[in-house]
């Protein structure tokens, strides 16, 4: 088994809109937290390699996916399915791809991201060298760090999760995990990777290649008991590394990888049906402030389509096995009971179910979610410009996910 580690800086420049937090907030960065970065780790098992790629954003474009993998394809060989390509979701960070009214795009930076992404891509391939050992780690915390923010009473995932990788002659690669949106600095005008940034630093210090996977964190927020926004990161890092110290497991040095392909399910809506979830919107712009307006503007787009809409899209989902321990991520701001419903239909535990796949297709809520109307199943289809998901989708989807999984698993098939 062959590792390597990639890393290129992509802080956007000052004055760049940063993405997150609402509705026209014209939040121009004004400086640094700290710089962003995008991440590769590549393995290979001197037949087949694969890709991690891990961007400090909200999100990428499905056409810059594309690109990169088209890149990859040709260059060097590697199958498309074998090429994983996910987001942290900080909320001060550039925005990749217009969502309606949080952040513009800046055409210059967005340009050039398949380039910075394709760099460290790159790295990574040409820093290849022999495993010596690969181990995981899955820990709860030792303190709660994060909440549910959809449903106190819904679940909460508290488990940390880790690989470690030593190589010959190089430094170890560290792969962290946990499930929380990074929105630590609040509405601020600092670019920031947030904590998982802190997480990757303290990692750096010690040595070590880092990368940090976010898992499902839809309906996640940190709890927020500290007003020193870079004393509850620093905690928030720490907490979640002190996971890591305890139950290093060894794993067989192994590596394989793919895709399975689902489909996601969208109610039907006629032209009347979509002005009317329009006008239901509140006028008064307090509930979401600048929600009327992002509605009417989702408006304008949905009609500007070719009717009947589709109520049917496919949708692909990677995973990689690294010593038998799936990684597997989803297109969508998933909730936590679909990670949980992964799990439990491939019969492991220590699984990392990623969001923040690629283009992201919006969230993915729960049954409870749209009963109670609440923001995710309500209206967050306005800023990625879809239609809403039908209910019961997070369900199905990670049940059905998690049996495709299954039956990949059980095969050994290592691309699709």
């Amino acid at each position: 088994m062959l590792a390597g580690y990639g890393i290129t800086e992509w802080t956007p420049p000052l004055g760049t809109e940063l993405a997150g937090y609402g509705y026209y907030l014209g939040r121009k960065a004004e400086w640094v937290d700290d710089p962003l970065f995008v991440r590769a780790a590549a393995f290979s098992d001197g037949e087949n390699t694969y890709l991690l790629l891990c961007c400090d954003c909200l999100g990428i474009s499905q056409p810059i996916a594309e690109q990169v993998k088209d890149a990859l394809e040709s260059r060097r060989g590697i199958f498309r399915e074998n090429i994983q390509l996910v987001s942290i979701h900080t909320h001060t960070g550039p925005a990749i791809q217009y969502h309606f009214g949080c952040g513009e795009v800046n055409p210059e930076y967005t340009a050039a991201v398949p380039d910075r992404i394709l760099r460290a891509a790159e790295a990574a391939l040409d820093d290849l060298s022999p495993v010596s050992s690969l181990s995981f780690t899955k820990n709860p915390l030792a303190a709660p760090v994060a909440l549910n923010r959809a449903c106190a009473e819904n679940p909460v995932d508290r488990d940390a999760r880790f690989f470690r990788l030593e190589r010959t002659g190089k430094k170890p690669l560290v792969l962290a995990s946990y499930a929380c949106h990074p929105v630590c600095r609040g509405i601020s005008k600092g670019i920031s990777a947030d904590y998982p940034g802190a997480v990757c630093r303290a990692l750096a210090a010690q040595g070590c290649g880092a990368m940090y996977l976010n898992g499902l964190c839809g309906d996640i927020n940190p709890i927020r008991d500290l007003t020193d926004t870079d004393a509850l990161i620093a905690r928030f890092a720490d907490t979640v590394l002190a996971a890591m110290k305890a139950g290093e497991t060894p794993l067989p040095l192994t590596v394989s990888g793919g895709a399975v392909r689902d489909y996601l399910r969208m109610q039907p809506l006629t032209r009347e049906e979509i002005s009317a979830i329009a006008d239901a919107v509140n006028r008064t712009e307090t509930d979401p402030p600048g929600g009327g307006r992002v509605a009417r503007a989702w408006e304008k787009d949905m009609l500007s389509r070719a009717f009947p809409l589709p109520t049917e899209e496919e949708i692909t989902c990677h995973y990689l096995l690294l010593g038998g321990v799936p990684i597997v991520s989803l297109p969508f701001e998933g909730f936590t009971l679909t990670g949980m419903l992964i799990r439990n239909a491939i019969g492991d535990s220590r699984a990392l179910v990623l969001g923040c796949q690629e283009e992201m297709k919006g969230y993915l809520p729960t049954v409870d979610d749209y009963d109670r109307h609440s923001y995710a199943a309500r209206d967050a289809f306005f800023l990625y410009r879809r239609s809403p998901t039908v209910r019961g989708e997070a369900e199905r989807i990670g049940e059905s996910v998690g049996r495709k999984l299954a039956e990949k698993l059980k095969e050994g098939v290592s691309h699709d």
